[in-house]
């Protein structure tokens, strides 16, 4: 996002390119004026911006526990403005990787104020275990304390040996 966008012009970008939903990421602190037109405003750095778009992709040839259109709207649709943070873990043991990743995902999920929704991506060399899932999914669920926050979840594979990446969308709610 920058000032150089205006809502006609997104407008007619909209139409273009007959998009449902429109997203801007911002990978500045510069308070932009709120367009109507844009959805959602998900707060990332410049280098985050591609992981930021996989997260989103909902046609993801490498999913395997996928995230349609439905589930994106439905997130997009518990606030304004969204906030990205990723972990990530290498080593061998699996297990271990997903642990060390999940403890330092929290710690980021922490900060967060009261959020009303988050999606969790998680990325492996090949899929994860039935324990790996219950295990994120514990600690997020547990770390989330309100009564009706959306919690989505997607999981991909990558061709990276021996990593383990999650990376969360959450509602920045301050």
């Amino acid at each position: 996002m920058n000032d150089e966008w205006s809502e006609q012009a997104l407008f007619e970008l909209k139409q273009k390119v007959k998009a449902d939903i429109l997203v801007g990421l911002q990978t500045d602190d510069h308070n932009y004026e709120s367009l109507d037109i844009v959805e959602a405003v998900i707060k990332c750095q410049p280098n985050e911006i591609n992981d930021v778009v996989e997260l989103l992709d909902v046609a993801s040839a490498s999913t395997i526990i996928g995230i349609d259109m439905a589930d994106v709207i439905d997130l997009l649709e518990c606030g304004n403005s969204f906030q990205f943070v990723h972990s990530s873990a290498t080593g061998e043991a699996e297990l271990d990787m997903v642990k060390t990743a999940t403890y330092q995902l929290i710690g980021q999920l922490e900060k967060a104020c009261d959020t009303k929704g988050v999606l969790i991506g998680m990325e492996s060399e090949q899929s994860l275990p039935i324990e790996a899932f219950a295990y994120i999914g514990d600690a997020v669920e547990g770390l989330l304390s309100n009564t009706g926050e959306s919690i989505y979840y997607r999981s991909s594979m990558t061709d990276e040996p021996n990593s383990f990446q999650l990376k969360a969308i959450y509602v920045e709610d301050c």
